[in-house]
């Protein structure tokens, strides 16, 4: 199913995932399409999309016109940012402990607009937002799952309450969904940015936007381009048809078609095995190495209880790189992140693989 060099035990998904045999395959079928074919033709394009974006709906438990596909994260949540109606001086809040990408997008895309970071680690979400809360607060912009700490945020209760000020509620998803079943009707979310190329297993330059219908009636629409709209064929463009009422219409223009074909693939290899399966499986081999990382004395960073894909440690006894790179020296493949050992282990691999690390450390 995977083709990782079966010499290295591969623990690292929250970097980049392994891209499966069954995508790998799909994506030189398409490239040979393009390569023999030149234009392989708009139904050929449209069957790839729409059965990928049947897919992505199903991960995340939406509904296909509300999928918009994106380059990656960023991308997804600069869409989101840009067509929030913000004026000067309004506000948008950014959890502190989020990955770099969001923090770029607020930083230097949303000109007159005050960003305030603040702490969310092992805090109840509700409670941070209120000591906050103002009336120019429009936005929150969270991880579901930090990316170091690999702490899962309940978001439930959270996006409940901003439904009643009226404020977005922005998650990336990118540590969640492939890892953690992730349905964005029961837990509320907005709007969720989420790569394609870590839990995902798909290749880099993929990901999507989803928007929940009520949250799309409230944005600004703008970052569209011809192809988000409903085109009939290629054939006359005297005529220009309206863009899609849905996230659809954020795609501006050509797709990357073989990047989408083999997300799809690799999404679908995760729903035939089973969300809650692929959680459960996760879950069991990360106890197993946090049990193993405790006794050998290390300082657990991942709070247990909010646990999703991510474990990671620190030892007392050593340097973190030291330890890295006497995994690495033995095929064994982790991060490095703030002089701590980020462990991400995915559903396919054993028992026997994080026995045989926790041996070597």
């Amino acid at each position: 199913m995977f083709l990782v060099n079966h010499n290295f035990i591969y623990l690292n998904h929250a970097s980049t995932g392994v891209i499966p045999e069954a995508a790998v395959k799909k994506m030189n079928e398409v490239i040979d399409d393009f390569a023999q074919q030149g234009d392989p033709g708009k139904e050929y394009q449209d069957v790839i999309s729409r059965e990928a974006r049947k897919r992505v709906a199903q991960l995340i438990n939406g509904e296909l016109e509300n999928i918009a596909f994106t380059m990656n994260t960023s991308h997804a949540i600069y869409i989101a940012l840009t067509n929030i109606p913000l004026g000067e001086g309004d506000v948008v809040v950014v959890m502190n402990e989020c990955f770099p990408a969001a923090k770029y997008v607020v930083k230097y895309n949303l000109p007159g607009i005050e960003v305030e970071y603040v702490n969310f680690a092992q805090k109840d979400p509700v409670e941070v937002i209120k000591k906050v809360l103002n009336s120019r607060v429009r936005a929150l912009v969270v991880d579901h799952v930090q990316y170091f700490t690999g702490e899962r945020m309940s978001l439930l209760a959270l996006s409940n309450f901003l439904k009643e000020k009226g404020i977005f509620l922005i998650v990336d998803g990118i540590q969640a969904v492939g890892c953690i079943n992730v349905d964005v009707k029961r837990e509320g979310i907005d709007i969720l940015a989420c790569g394609g190329s870590k839990w995902l297993n798909g290749p880099q330059g993929t990901g999507f936007l989803y928007t929940s219908p009520e949250a799309f009636r409230r944005l600004k629409k703008i970052y569209t381009g011809w192809l988000g709209a409903p085109w009939k064929d290629y054939i006359s463009f005297d005529i220009l048809p309206e863009p899609f009422e849905d996230a659809r219409r954020f795609e501006l223009g050509t797709r990357n078609l073989i990047g989408i074909a083999g997300l799809s693939e690799s999404i679908s290899i995760l729903l035939e095995y089973g969300l809650e399966k692929i959680e459960k499986r996760i879950r069991k081999l990360n106890t197993l190495l946090l049990e193993g990382l405790k006794r050998k004395k290390f300082e657990i960073i991942t709070p247990e209880n909010r646990m999703a894909g991510i474990v990671t440690g620190r030892t007392k006894s050593a340097l973190a790189e030291s330890v890295y790179k006497k995994l690495k020296e033995n095929n064994i493949i982790i991060s490095l992140r703030n002089n701590a050992l980020r462990f991400s282990p995915h559903f396919y691999n054993t028992e026997e693989e994080i026995e045989k690390v926790l041996e070597i450390i």
